[in-house]
């Protein structure tokens, strides 16, 4: 095993013969709290092998197809799932195929770097702003993430969330509100700007957001930040057979423009990698209402604020 450290980031090549399950785990926390993201490369497992070796990490849900729209568009920068109560600590990617256009990478940036290099007026705004993420579910979509759970089963568990509201509306909807920090700190104790709020400004009508005094998020500061990420974008990967890990706290990630064909790239949630510990989800009906949140089973009928009349 070598192991080649970066400015952000760093790399452990295989030697002949190893596999990733002879790397010792503290060593690759240890990487990824000081470096933002380890690279794994030469390894070259079988899809078993890389789920074996990511659940030596913490609670990981299961490995998921990274999905490349037809038209190739690119994602904006965002940490996973920070909108929602579900924030995994880290992010596990596994190539297995690089597709017909060649090894186009995942975007990072380092969002302790981002941060610590806005000017105090912005840094001191970002620290005492938070981010509100207001949506609307249908009767029909939240009835089919919940299943048979009545209201009051339903709105214990809603009300077991932190940092979230939400209020059923007579017309039967499921209104939800969710508020974030726009600074997080990291596993190694430093502060980080790592959120959604580029990607979210992109996709208001899936998102919902502003700050959380309902205002929208300054122009002035989104151009900056949007400016910085693009001028300090890493690229990291792809190659079949490559893993990578990401610091869902430091790093903010990307998916790049890609129009290529049969890519197959993995990424599993890890939620507990760093000690965070996520709502429960063990019981039919949190995993429902996770799955209601996190949109897979069906998209918000709006976004925004409730109506004045409710």
């Amino acid at each position: 095993m070598k192991i080649l450290s970066k400015t952000i980031g760093c790399e452990i090549a295989a030697g002949p013969g190893e596999r990733l399950a002879d790397i010792d785990p503290a060593i690759v926390v240890q990487l990824l709290k000081k470096d933002g993201y380890v690279y794994f490369t030469g390894y070259e497992p079988a899809l078993a092998e890389f789920e074996a070796f990511t659940e030596q990490f913490g609670t990981c849900a299961g490995s998921r197809h990274v999905h490349y729209p037809e038209g190739g568009e690119a994602l904006g920068f965002h940490a996973e799932d920070s909108y929602n109560p579900y924030r995994p600590d880290a992010l596990w990617f596994m190539c297995l195929f690089e597709g017909s256009d060649g090894g186009a990478p995942t975007g990072a940036v380092d969002g302790v770097r981002l941060l610590a290099e806005l000017s105090p007026r912005w840094q001191e705004f970002c620290r005492a702003n938070t981010l509100r993420f207001e949506r609307h579910w249908a009767e029909e979509t939240w009835r089919l993430a919940t299943g048979p759970a009545g209201r009051e089963e339903i709105e214990r568990v809603l009300a077991s969330l932190p940092r979230f509201g939400h209020r059923f509306l007579p017309d039967g909807t499921l209104y939800t509100c969710y508020e974030s920090p726009i600074v997080v700190t990291t596993p190694n104790g430093d502060e980080s700007f790592s959120n959604t709020m580029l990607q979210a400004m992109t996709e208001q009508t899936f998102y919902g957001m502003t700050l959380g005094d309902g205002a929208p998020v300054p122009e002035e500061l989104a151009q900056t930040v949007r400016r910085w990420t693009l001028e300090h974008e890493i690229e990291i990967g792809w190659s079949a057979g490559d893993v990578a890990v990401i610091d869902n706290y430091r790093m903010m990630h990307r998916r790049a423009e890609y129009h290529g064909k049969d890519r197959d790239l993995r990424a599993r949630h890890c939620e507990n990698l760093f000690g965070t510990r996520l709502p429960d989800d063990s019981t039919a009906l949190a995993a429902g209402v996770k799955s209601l949140i996190q949109s897979d089973v069906g998209l918000p009928v709006a976004t925004g604020p409730l109506p004045t009349t409710v």
